[in-house]
Parts: structure tokens; sequence; C-alpha cells
């Protein structure tokens, strides 16, 4: 009798873990859409197992914690995001998330101005604190440490995207950003920005400017032109945008004369060569557009409303003749700032 019933109760214990196991190996994420998760440094299972049942998409949540259990996870809890696809098994689930294999994140850097507008962006896509990140960027021996000054730092990062993980920490992010300024900067970049007497960094400020001037991109090249003429004629570049930098508001639609006199060494109406830094983070076109600035004799270019172009002079009459005009339209439309 005892040996029957001890019969019975191993093949009761083998049916349990033959029942398990089929369960374990059959899809257990439902739905179309996949389930991400995010687990920061310092959770535990019990975190995990929330994220995983709390959007419905696991069919059988009550095999999670033995698969936990058989495969140790909750001892090897590791950091990051995860994607876990539609149809998944929970063995292949749990074994993902204890392995580590995260899936990474493209974090896309555009369209911005200002460095704690970088902070804030880069914090909407990896697992950094925008305000520390700001600190950091805005930090004198932070620039220094990577060979740039306060003024330029910003210069160091390059509009483009990346594929990185979620738990990437600021010392990270900043290795990173450096890694892909260098490769950036490719013999034949660096070859022609000599070409043009200019450094890396005065390549993208000069860039910055030539970004905020002009939306239209047959122009980018042209434009350089204009204020490297400038440059090599001792010229100030007289560009509005830095005035709109220097005012913090590159809102501004109209500059006015009072704020040609504004303060500040990025006012290119009162100091001549290139500001000490970046108007903002310009775009890679953008950038390659300088290094490969048209050759002309142009020395004046003014907006020409509504068209989203711009008209070239190179004698300054010819240039307040489409200034004129400009400010005209500016009146007609009642556009006074």
């Amino acid at each position: 009798m005892k040996k029957l019933i001890l019969s019975g109760v191993i093949i009761s214990i083998i049916l349990s873990v033959a029942t398990y196991y089929t369960l374990a190996v059959q899809s257990n994420i439902i739905g179309n859409a996949p389930l991400e998760i995010k687990i920061r440094k310092g959770d535990t299972w019990g975190d995990v197992h929330v994220q995983l049942t709390e959007t419905g998409q696991i069919m059988m949540p009550n095999l999670l914690t033995p698969v936990v259990k058989l495969l140790k996870y909750d001892r090897y809890i590791k950091p990051g995001r995860y994607v876990l696809e539609p149809g998944t098994s929970t063995l292949t689930m749990i074994r993902k998330l204890r392995s580590g294999a995260q899936t990474p994140v493209n974090l896309t850097l555009n369209n911005i101005t200002f460095l704690h507008q970088l902070a804030g962006r880069v914090s909407t896509q990896l697992d950094i604190d925008s305000a520390a990140l700001a600190q950091s960027l805005y930090d004198a021996e932070t620039a220094s440490f990577f060979l740039f000054n306060k003024e330029n730092f910003a210069t160091m990062f390059i509009c483009n995207t990346y594929s990185m993980f979620w738990d990437t920490d600021i010392a990270g992010f900043l290795d990173r950003m450096h890694k892909e300024s260098d490769r950036f900067w490719n013999e034949d970049r660096r070859n022609r920005a000599r070409s043009l007497g200019l450094q890396p960094d005065e390549v993208i400020i000069l860039a910055s400017i030539v970004q905020k001037e002009t939306n239209h991109r047959p122009e980018y090249s042209r434009v350089a032109g204009v204020y490297l003429n400038r440059i090599n004629r001792g010229m100030p570049l007289q560009a509005d945008p830095t005035v709109k930098f220097a005012l913090g508001d590159m809102a501004i639609r109209r500059i006015l004369k009072k704020d040609l006199s504004v303060d500040s060494p990025y006012n290119t109406y009162l100091n001549k060569g290139l500001p000490p830094g970046p108007i903002c983070f310009p775009d890679i076109n953008v950038i390659d557009a300088v290094l490969n600035a048209e050759k002309h004799q142009y020395l004046y270019f003014c907006a020409t409303y509504g068209s989203g172009k711009h008209a070239f002079a190179v004698t300054y009459n010819d240039h307040l003749k489409n200034a004129a005009a400009y400010q005209r339209a500016l009146n007609q439309e009642e556009i006074y700032r």
C-alpha cells in the first residue's frame, strides 16, 4: 500500500511538473502589441511582476512566480528596458529578463537650441534625471574632461539617432557622445574644416547660425559662404539669430535697433568673428553644407518675406534695397516684434 501511495505521489509530481513545463513553453503574452517593461536598479521581483501583469497582456499570471523560482530570476534581476513580443512563452520571457538581454532605444537628438533642452530630450528616452544631466552639461570641469570649454561643449553633441540602452547613466551617455563626435569628425571632414581655416567646433558654431538663418536647404552652403567671406574680410557677422540667442528668445520675428546693443559675446553686431559657442544643435546636413560652403562674392543677404528664401547682395547699397523691401512687408503684416 505504501509503495502504491508513494508511486501515486511521484506520478502526481511528475504530472504537475510536466503540466507546468508544458504551460511554461506555451505563449503567455497575448494581444498584438509588444509588452514593454523598464526595470530600475534596486527593483525586486515584486516590482517586475507588477509591470508584467498590470497591462493585462499576461494570459497566465499565476505561472510567472513558479518559473521565476525555478530559474532563480528573483536573485538575478538586471535593470534595463525589455520588449517582449506577443506569443512569447513564460520560460523564454523569464530567461530573457534573467540574461539582461535589453532592447535598446533609439535616442533621437534634433531640433534642440539650449543645453537644458538637450537634457530634457535625453531624459524622456533614457533613465537619466534631466536636472542632474543639465548640471553636468553646464559644468566647466565636465567640459574640460572632454577637452572642451563651457561655451563650446555643446558642439560635442551631434544631432542624430543613436541606439542606446535605456539604463545608460550620465557618464555613459557623455562618453558615448564623445565617441560619436570623434567618429563624425573623420579625416575628410577635418581636412575640409582646415581648408576653411576653422576648427571642428567652429564649423558647428557656424552651422548653428546658418540653421537658424534659413530653413531653405538649397541656401545652406550659400549662407555659409557669406559668413566665411565676412570672416575672411574682418567684418562682423551681424547675424540676427545670434542676437535672439543673446536675448534668450529665439522666437522673436523682428530684430529692433535696440536689440543690437545687447551686451553679450553672442551679439555678432558688437563682436567680430564667431560667437564662443553654438546657438543651436545643427543638423548634420547643415554642418556638411558649411564644410562645402559655396564660393562667391556675396557679403550680404536679407530674408524675402513669405518665401522662406533670401535675397543675396554683393554691395551694401543693393542690400539696403533688399532690407527695405523686407521691412515694408513686415509693416504691412503688422509684425513689429
